[in-house]
């Protein structure tokens, strides 16, 4: 059976899903944002130990409306409203993309819900918002030339590994993308190499225990080479 360390997660299909109901397509988000604490408890009980969300990618934040951006901006600030949940379930929270291109506001809320959730030792639960993965590479590289690494042959995998965003966290097993799309979408490019690619016409926020698990057994079927 295959092992589901780190598991990652395209949440899209909310405009949509929204839309589809003759809603805004803001509700689709603040709905969407309601199932994180369902499937991350689904995937804590999987035993999963670390689990990465896509929340907001950088095209997202160059390219939709201000008001959508507010919106987001307003969830990504309430999401220590779950802090107790956290608590209650041994999870760590942690943020990865640039940041600190966000409100103040955001920047200092998501902030203090790290710290809150800093002695944790379960599962990570880490958002990616204002993430690209190109531009995760490129400031790798960045870090790599102010750390003096000079030569290219000196640069290993592992040690590139270490400048990225998931420093510390293993490479993704399994990633999941709601809402029909079947692509990554700039992603965790490094990350997902031998990742296995589930994808579901199901829309995030109805996006199930019962869709996670069948993930989840799909996986478990397949033959992983992993380059091999």
């Amino acid at each position: 059976m295959n092992e589901l360390k780190h598991l990652a997660i395209i949440m899209d299909g909310n405009r949509r899903w929204a839309s589809e109901r003759g809603l805004p397509k803001v509700f689709g988000h603040t709905e969407g944002a309601k199932n994180i604490e369902r499937i991350a408890k689904a995937a804590k009980e999987q035993g999963v130990e670390f689990l990465t969300l896509y929340a907001l990618s950088t095209e997202n934040l160059k390219n939709r409306s201000q008001q959508e951006l507010d919106h987001l901006f307003s969830l990504f600030e309430k999401l220590i409203d779950y802090q107790s949940f956290f608590l209650e379930n041994n999870l760590r929270f942690n943020v990865i993309g640039k940041v600190q291109e966000l409100p103040e506001r955001v920047q200092k809320s998501l902030s203090d819900f790290q710290e809150k959730t800093h002695n944790n030792s379960g599962l990570v639960v880490t958002m990616a918002i204002n993430y690209g993965g190109r531009d995760e590479i490129l400031s790798a590289v960045a870090h790599l030339r102010r750390a003096s690494v000079d030569r290219l042959e000196d640069v290993s995998e592992e040690v590139f590994s270490k400048y990225l965003d998931t420093a510390g966290m293993p490479d993704v097993d399994l990633v999941i993308r709601t809402g029909g799309d079947k692509r990554l979408s700039n992603f965790l490019p490094w990350q997902t190499t031998y990742a296995e690619l589930y994808f579901t016409d199901t829309k995030w926020p109805t996006f199930s225990e019962e869709d996670f698990q069948a993930a989840v057994s799909w996986f478990e079927e397949q033959k992983r080479n992993k380059g091999r």
